[in-house]
């Protein structure tokens, strides 16, 4: 399995693409961290601060950063889809077949790959919070850190799904096209109209659990104060991401371990 990571290593070290949206994706964290952060300082009120605290302060801080963050995970997942669906267009899965790596190694590469994705992210995030915690007038703290964690499973979420949409279309033209819908448009209109007849249960459809792992944290302290939102079904909502997870594994591993070349 190391020789294979060695070899996706090659096919990415001098890949242009793939290293422009990793930057954007760190530049972006930050930057959309550091905006928010700043009109916070600028626009806070006392009076608000008091009601709802400082958002970027421990431990609120690992809340507030997963949440921001959590907006950019598409890019993660953009970056696996053009890498799985550049090995169509140029044939090199097949090559790689011939060369005596196995279908099912070849797969679970690809996802070590997104979980090694998932892990640098979290990173990330975790470093910002860090970063912006350390500045503000509490002491460090790792109370709500578990958030991070609900971090990794969405970014899990976002990157498999991008590999599910790689190797079941294989265009990237389409698959891009198909997955950026499917995030954006269809995920949300679909979640709306089944709340809308059947109370909550489109809060648990694919992607959209991981979503709600991370609640909005000026609404969510808000909702506490007068009582106007239902708190979400954490142990839930995690039990059907995992589900979707193991779902995800074995759509990609069914898919090309059966498919012609």
């Amino acid at each position: 399995m190391y020789k294979n990571l060695m070899i996706e290593w090659l096919k990415v070290r001098n890949y242009r693409t793939f290293w422009v949206l990793l930057i954007l994706f760190v530049v972006c964290m930050i930057g959309v961290n550091y905006v928010v952060y700043h009109l916070k300082k600028e626009v806070g009120t006392q009076a608000v601060s008091m009601f709802i605290g400082n958002p970027f302060e421990f431990p609120d801080v690992w809340q507030t950063v997963t949440y921001i963050s959590s907006f950019l995970l598409f890019l993660p997942g953009l970056i696996v889809l053009i890498l799985i669906t550049n090995e169509y267009n140029f044939k090199t899965h097949r090559q790689n077949i011939i060369d005596g790596i196995s279908r099912f190694d070849f797969a679970l590469t690809k996802i070590l790959v997104v979980l090694k994705l998932s892990v640098f992210a979290t990173i990330i995030a975790a470093l910002i919070a860090v970063f912006i915690g350390i500045s503000g007038n509490t002491s460090f703290s790792f109370d709500h850190a578990g958030y991070l964690w609900y971090f990794f499973l969405q970014a899990l979420t976002y990157s498999l799904a991008g590999l599910v949409f790689g190797f079941l279309f294989k265009r990237s033209g389409l698959a891009i096209a198909l997955y950026f819908i499917y995030l954006f448009f269809l995920k949300n209109i679909l979640t709306f109209f089944i709340n809308h007849y059947f109370s909550s249960i489109g809060d648990y459809f694919p992607i959209k659990s991981s979503d709600n792992l991370i609640q909005n944290p000026l609404i969510q302290k808000f909702s506490k104060e007068i009582h106007f939102l239902t708190p979400p079904n954490v142990p839930l909502l995690i039990i059907f991401t995992v589900v979707y997870l193991i779902a995800f594994y074995f759509i990609i591993v069914k898919k090309f371990t059966t498919e012609d070349l």
